[in-house]
């Protein structure tokens, strides 16, 4: 861990930008356990399951001021989620007018410009086993190479108060054109968020457009997605809903698949009462899948639905005890999976740092 640390401050200190050539970075570390039991039953016979679920994170964060006020911040985890593989968080500038640019593994502007839209949490949910193409995401559309940047606004963007605006675009120029075998060539995106205030209530709204190339060249559609939300907090409570809907294409195994008529609808309820956050959610989703360069058949649509919500209670400081639950439906090809629905309930602890 102690080399790592120090090559990392060495890679940052030597960006090259003035002030900071010779200097450390200042280095933050954050994470978690997360421990808890999952009890799954799928609308098959006979398997009512019960398992230990236990998760952790380590991430190293590191940041440096140049002379003139730009903050160049990176990082990586050492682990996430129990994935066992270390993550570089690629290149951030924080221009002192509060511009931002992300530069490897930038992200996508209309995805991070989306209001958020309350949740369940805990672990809970049953896992699938079905070539299901239907979304299960507001931004199931955004699919970027790793070579690319998010240029981020100021604040009060256009000297229009609570207004930001983003764009992101990558580029894939090592893929190399195929006739059947998707992967992303290039993308661009452009998000708006904007926040204000209306009596009592914070109303954020947001969201924008994805567009993405294809490498395979037998593709007739290729990802595109226009998604917006809205969230209101009055008080306690906070209430949003939201909606993408577009194309895209996706990876499944040795046959590639283009995806039209795909759409979500994301809705949820937080109620935080002193150590208690009480959340509900839910989230329908359709899409149609067929080979690269197939016309979809009429009638042979995928779906995804699921209803989650949960209890978090404030055991102490960086601990928390969350109970949840979710019931989750699959659908392909117009045909119930129900080795892939059905209930789910979580019940453990996270500590974090």
């Amino acid at each position: 861990m102690k080399k790592e640390l120090l090559l990392a401050s060495a890679l940052v200190g030597t960006v090259g930008l003035s002030g900071i050539a010779h200097a450390k970075a200042d280095v933050t570390m954050s994470g978690h356990a997360r421990n808890g039991v999952t009890w799954n039953d799928t609308d098959a016979a006979g398997d009512a399951l019960y398992a230990a679920h236990q998760q952790s994170s380590l991430i190293v964060s590191l940041s440096q001021v140049t002379d003139e006020g730009t903050t160049i911040s990176t990082g990586f985890d050492v682990t996430n989620e129990s994935d066992a593989v270390t993550d570089t968080t690629g290149l951030t500038f924080t221009f002192n007018n509060g511009i931002k640019l992300d530069l490897i593994e930038a992200g996508s502007a209309y995805a991070s410009h989306l209001a958020a839209v309350p949740s369940a949490g805990g672990e809970q949910g049953i896992g699938s086993t079905t070539n299901m193409a239907a979304p299960t995401g507001l931004d199931y559309a955004s699919a970027n190479d790793n070579v690319g940047f998010e240029l981020h606004s100021a604040e009060d963007f256009l000297n229009v108060s609570g207004l930001k605006a983003g764009i992101s675009a990558s580029f894939n120029g090592d893929a190399a054109a195929t006739t059947s075998a998707h992967a992303p060539e290039n993308s661009m995106s452009v998000g708006v968020s904007y926040v204000t205030t209306a009596g009592d209530s914070d109303i954020s709204v947001g969201g924008g457009f994805f567009t993405g190339d294809t490498v395979a060249t037998a593709a007739t559609s290729d990802t595109q997605s226009t998604a917006m939300s809205v969230s209101v907090v009055t008080d306690k409570l906070t209430v949003g809903v939201g909606y993408a809907s577009g194309a895209y294409l996706k990876g499944n195994a040795a046959l590639d698949e283009q995806v039209t008529g795909a759409s979500i609808t994301t809705a949820g309820v937080k109620y935080v009462s002193g150590d208690v956050t009480f959340n509900l959610g839910f989230a329908s989703g359709e899409g149609t899948d067929s080979l690269l360069g197939v016309a979809a058949t009429a009638g042979t649509g995928d779906s995804y639905e699921q209803t989650a919500a949960s209890v978090g209670y404030k055991v102490a400081e960086g601990v928390s005890a969350t109970i949840g639950y979710s019931d989750r439906s699959r659908s392909t090809e117009n045909t119930a999976n129900p080795d892939s629905s059905g209930t789910s309930w979580y019940i453990g602890a996270d500590v974090s740092f």
